[in-house]
């Protein structure tokens, strides 16, 4: 199912938008949409761990306990490898 859209946007964003529809001999629609998914995984990802840093933080308000130091790298690490699928997933 598809759904249309109005959208205002200015006259830059919709002229290199028209371009790279006519170089890619791809609707303006199918630009977006490849465009635009990626950047929605990348936001839909910040939220949530912007998310679980405020409870993280709540809850170490709240009780005192903390993440050792060697976690905390681990879980930087774990989202620096999934950020890295994710622009590779996008990239081939």
């Amino acid at each position: 199912m598809t759904r249309q859209l109005n959208l205002r946007v200015n006259d830059e964003f919709a002229e290199r938008l028209e371009r790279l529809s006519r170089k890619t001999g791809r609707s303006m629609a199918a630009v977006l949409e490849t465009i635009g998914s990626p950047a929605f995984e990348a936001a839909e990802a910040d939220i949530q761990f912007e998310a679980a840093a405020l409870a993280a933080w709540e809850d170490y308000e709240l009780t005192g306990t903390h993440v050792s130091a060697a976690a905390i790298e681990t879980l930087f690490g774990e989202a620096l490898d999934q950020a890295k699928a994710v622009a590779e997933k996008h990239r081939g």
